[in-house]
């Protein structure tokens, strides 16, 4: 007779079960948004930053050219906490996606690059998670620098991927699917406390999805000419996106997400 723990217990404990729950929803519910599994476990490997792992899931939508690379998250009991430097909970349409563009025997775009997208929800830059110490490194930063990392790989992988006389356009973005609760913190900066750090008060709404932007890749890229005169803010161009997403509320997000014809004019 075995001793340990329930056989069950263990597969809970893995997070396994979480992947396997999401790969079959997006199975069973293909008919209302058009995504489909294209990769479960995929391996990658990040060339710029020999960095390797395995992306639990890849999403597909129905034309083919739109890709999720997806987290499975299930923290127990937990409560994320977003936060932005103004205390606001605004919304935003714009995010940061891998653009492969393919046109007249060339590529005409080939990296990071921000375009909107619907719907539009809260974006934030802080995180603040139970359980975590000050002292620790952020679990969601750490989370998402490796996911962005497998991002860019896929788009290295299947840069030749497609026809040598068609134009071909595809869009990258990583997805953190999570059974936390997602929450956003409304508050007056100017009544954080100077003396111990607090807050005083925050209105705290509920909320299903979140764009998650900061500087996750440790990676540092070189400013160029191109960057000063473009007069963009260095520090906005160096982040990323990442779509956070509430698992009861994945077919949602699915269902919702589009980029609209006007994000695609610019492009070709």
């Amino acid at each position: 007779m075995t001793s340990g723990k329930d056989p069950v217990s263990l597969a809970n404990d893995s997070g396994y079960a979480l992947q396997i729950a999401v790969e079959n929803l997006v199975a069973r519910t293909v008919d209302r948004h058009g995504w489909k599994v294209r990769y479960v476990e995929h391996a990658w490997t990040n060339k710029l930053d020999q960095e390797t792992g395995y992306a639990d899931l890849v999403l597909q939508d129905r034309h083919n050219s739109t890709f999720f690379v997806v987290e499975c998250k299930r923290p127990r009991q937990a409560t994320w906490l977003f936060m932005r430097s103004d205390g606001s909970a605004k919304e935003r349409r714009h995010a940061k996606a891998w653009i492969s563009h393919f046109d007249g025997n060339r590529f005409r775009r080939f990296g990071w690059d921000d375009l909107p997208v619907d719907p539009s929800f809260p974006e934030a830059q802080f995180c603040a998670v139970r359980g975590q110490s000050a002292n620790d490194q952020p679990m969601l930063e750490r989370t998402s620098g490796i996911l962005v990392q497998a991002t860019e790989a896929l788009a290295h992988e299947e840069r030749d991927y497609r026809s040598e006389k068609l134009p071909t356009i595809r869009f990258y973005f990583s997805v953190i699917v999570t059974t936390a609760d997602l929450k956003v913190a409304r508050f007056d900066p100017s009544r954080i406390s100077l003396a111990d750090g607090t807050l005083e008060h925050a209105d705290v709404i509920d909320v299903p999805f979140v764009r998650f932007r900061k500087q996750v890749l440790t990676r540092a890229n070189a400013l160029t000419p191109e960057d000063y005169g473009s007069g963009s803010d260095p520090a906005y161009a160096r982040e990323s996106t990442v779509f956070i997403v509430r698992a009861d509320a994945f077919v949602r997000f699915l269902t919702e997400f589009e980029i609209p014809d006007s994000s695609l004019r610019p492009l070709v």
